[in-house]
């Protein structure tokens, strides 16, 4: 295949990607359909099926785009300077900013959230790489048990976002989590 033809190929999926995120957004992920995604992305239905088997696919080929920007989103603020507290408080805001970020404004937001079930081991191995960050982070401070403590500030923001994914405060309830568990944990 020519590099040409790749890269129209790879324009491609991406409208399919966008279209079908907007329609999840706006129907639901059982209120859309291949036809709407097909439609939405002004293909032919053929040329979707070429590139997706079906509607799971559709959303697993997003699930994947999101937890590269969200695992993206928790380097990016565990990389900043200042006490392991905050970076770890601005790194898991910063991540559940990402979900939060692209549920914003769905009335089907609880819906899609949950529905990460679908994409359970690409959700896995995207926790598992965060949460070996976050332990050796906390490891590297001094912390007691900094597996556990991963576990639970991870569980926790979860729980958090969870209850909260439309809420402008999340990323201050978060970095307030990080900043009352990890504080005490910590050699001073």
């Amino acid at each position: 295949m020519s590099m040409a033809a790749s890269s129209k190929g790879g324009a491609k999926r991406e409208r399919i990607l966008e279209a079908a995120r907007k329609l999840f957004l706006r129907n639901g992920l059982r209120g859309t359909t291949m036809e709407a995604i097909a439609r939405e992305a002004h293909i032919a239905k053929p040329t979707l099926y070429a590139h997706f088997p079906d509607k799971d696919a559709v959303f697993l080929a997003i699930l994947e785009q999101m937890l590269a920007a969200k695992v993206a989103a928790f380097d990016a603020g565990l990389e900043g300077d200042g006490p392991v507290e905050v970076r770890v408080g601005l790194a898991l805001a910063a991540e559940f900013a990402v979900i939060a970020g692209m549920l914003a404004g769905s009335p089907h937001a609880d819906e899609l959230f949950a529905a990460h079930r679908q994409g359970a081991e690409l959700f896995r191995r995207s926790d598992e790489r965060v949460a070996d960050r976050l332990e050796a982070e906390l490891a590297e401070a001094g912390a007691a048990d900094a597996a556990s403590l991963a576990r639970l500030l991870l569980d926790a923001s979860f729980g958090l976002a969870q209850k909260a994914i439309g809420r402008s405060d999340l990323g201050a309830d978060i970095r307030l989590l990080a900043t009352r568990l990890i504080t005490p944990a910590l050699p001073r």
